[in-house]
């Protein structure tokens, strides 16, 4: 099985190299499609990426996404779902958070 968790998001020093690489208008032009692609899966969802994300964009998929996941986190906006990758990082898949009460403090955990 294979495993592209080489490919997470370590620094922001991507973003340039791709921006560089491809041209402003093109980068974000593909960031904002797989923005769309995240925002528009439904719950308890996953896209493969190992099947539909072809090898050349296959490390700027996985950067995007933990953009996006990064945004998500740092987000005022409440929502009852993440985004998040398999331990492989073959998969991204939008997920339920279930909330508990712990020691009086709201905290949220992921299911799969």
């Amino acid at each position: 099985m294979p495993d592209y968790s080489e490919h997470i998001m370590k620094n922001w020093e991507w973003c340039e190299k791709y921006r560089s690489l491809m041209g402003e208008k093109a980068y974000w032009k593909y960031v904002n499609n797989v923005y769309d692609l995240l925002t528009g899966m439904p719950l308890d969802s996953f896209f493969s990426i190992e099947k539909k994300v072809t090898p050349e964009f296959r490390d700027l998929f996985i950067k995007v996404c933990c953009r996006f996941i990064h945004e998500q986190y740092m987000s005022k906006e409440p929502r009852d779902f993440c985004h998040t990758f398999n331990a492989a990082c073959t998969e991204i898949r939008c997920v339920k958070l279930h909330f508990s009460e712990n020691n009086n403090n709201k905290s949220n955990t992921v299911t799969t």
